[in-house]
């Protein structure tokens, strides 16, 4: 008897380590709507769906279940590494690890525990309760306005990229975080292997996408448009409030530099967002585009219970496990929509700068950040223009993509097909289907 063939997918037989990036918002505003969210619809078609109600869930509820998972992520091999930021209104931390002139870790020891998951917990914790006191305090002193301000996702995931570029060496992908024009060596060393880490971000999305702090034409327009009297634009209105897209301090610009430096450097950004369909209907559209870029998975919470089910089942592989024997959750379509810098909406239709590629929702006879003056008889025909142009609808789910040539499931599905024809031409078949009979 011949010895069965071996397959062709084996499973790994190490994997290397992982360091897990989490940033995490604690935005209080979100959290308030988080803790009291509005009824769910219903969904006739999923009756055991339908049962399930909305689940409240608060930010200290959220933090236990949190440390669950970067325990099990500690827990599932040796060498596994978690790093966690807290992104507030304006603001972005380090929570863990505690930085170099901080005390070592808890005075007394708890016993029958594991000590690095007792380090993690208590710092944490202790992270979290210094960034409330410091909203306490900014509150005291008359800084009420602040709370209008988006959570700092930009500067964290910053924050984030330098950390893998401090703990990388260079001779890796990541060396494209300090020079993006450098190539990378054949001959030099890899970063794959049992022994070479991989990067990972998590951003645990809080804020909803588009139905926080909408700020009016008329505050924008006093500033010629651009959020700031100096004509810079940092994401926000001169009330605090972002804008239509622009939730997150730092920008659309920032955003997408920090995507487009993790793309390059090969660091997958995954996202968890928490505000059900009953609060925000559209998800956050530019993080979205940033788990699309990266290779990273998008999840978007539906309110009913299971946060930890679905961290621990989509967010717990490494990399190198996720493709097999594991599996990527199918994706829903993301929207390429950009941001004028004007208003800092999302658009479907706009108008870009000649010069600097800077995009508008209207024609400007100026450009408001290179001071580029275009002449105005072109207005009144751009504006006709653009009533012609309808916007293109996206599905509800991604396509499946097609299978490339030379692959094993490529040659598969030919060799089905030639199966096929011959079985219907032994059956007196042209090849071609069945001959049709005209009466």
């Amino acid at each position: 008897m011949a010895p069965p063939t071996p397959d062709h997918k084996s499973y790994p037989k190490t994997t290397p380590p992982s360091i897990l990036l989490v940033i995490l918002d604690i935005h209080p505003l979100s959290w308030s709507l988080l803790a009291s969210p509005p009824p769910l619809p219903s969904v006739p078609d999923q009756p055991i769906i339908d049962k399930a109600q909305a689940t409240p869930i608060s930010l200290p509820d959220f933090v236990l279940l949190l440390m669950v998972f970067l325990n099990a992520h500690l827990a599932s091999r040796w060498g596994n590494e978690v790093v966690v930021y807290g992104a507030s209104a304006g603001r972005a931390k380090l929570l863990y690890p505690p930085p170099s002139n901080a005390i070592a870790g808890p005075s007394k020891p708890r016993p029958n525990t594991y000590h690095p998951f007792q380090l993690l917990d208590t710092r944490i914790e202790e992270g979290l309760k210094e960034m409330a006191e410091e909203e306490q305090r900014r509150i005291e002193n008359g800084h009420i306005k602040s709370l209008n301000q988006p959570p700092a996702m930009v500067s964290a995931l910053t924050k984030a990229l330098c950390f893998v570029n401090r703990i990388i060496p260079h001779t890796s992908a990541s060396a494209a975080l300090v020079d993006p024009t450098a190539t990378q060596d054949p001959s030099a060393a890899t970063t794959t292997g049992p022994d070479k880490p991989e990067t990972r971000i998590l951003v645990i999305n809080a804020t909803p996408g588009e139905n926080v702090s909408n700020s009016s034409s008329s505050d924008l327009d006093q500033t010629n448009g651009n959020g700031n009297a100096d004509g810079q634009v940092d994401g926000t209105a001169p009330n605090g409030k972002s804008g239509n897209g622009g939730q997150m301090r730092g920008g659309y610009v920032g955003l997408m530099n920090c995507v487009f430096a993790a793309q390059k450097a090969k660091v997958p950004i995954d996202v968890l967002s928490l505000p059900p369909p009953s609060i925000d209907a559209s998800p956050p559209i530019f993080l979205q585009q940033a788990a699309h870029l990266t290779e990273g998975i998008y999840w978007q919470w539906n309110g009913r219970g299971g946060l930890l089910q679905y961290l621990h089942a989509l967010y717990l592989p490494p990399l190198s496990l996720r493709h097999h024997p594991f599996a990527v959750p199918p994706q829903d379509a993301v929207g390429f929509r950009a941001v004028c810098f004007c208003h800092h909406k999302t658009l479907d239709v706009g108008f870009v700068c000649s010069v600097c590629l800077s995009i508008f929702c209207e024609p400007r006879p100026v450009c408001l950040m290179c001071k580029t003056r275009f002449p105005i008889k072109s207005i009144p025909t751009l504006k006709s223009l653009a009533t012609y142009i309808e916007p293109i609808p996206v599905p509800d789910t991604v396509p499946p993509p097609p299978i490339p040539k030379g692959s094993k499931a490529h040659n598969n599905n030919n060799e089905n097909n030639k199966k096929d024809k011959n079985r219907s031409m032994i059956n007196g078949g042209s090849g071609r289907g069945e001959p049709i009979e005209i009466d």
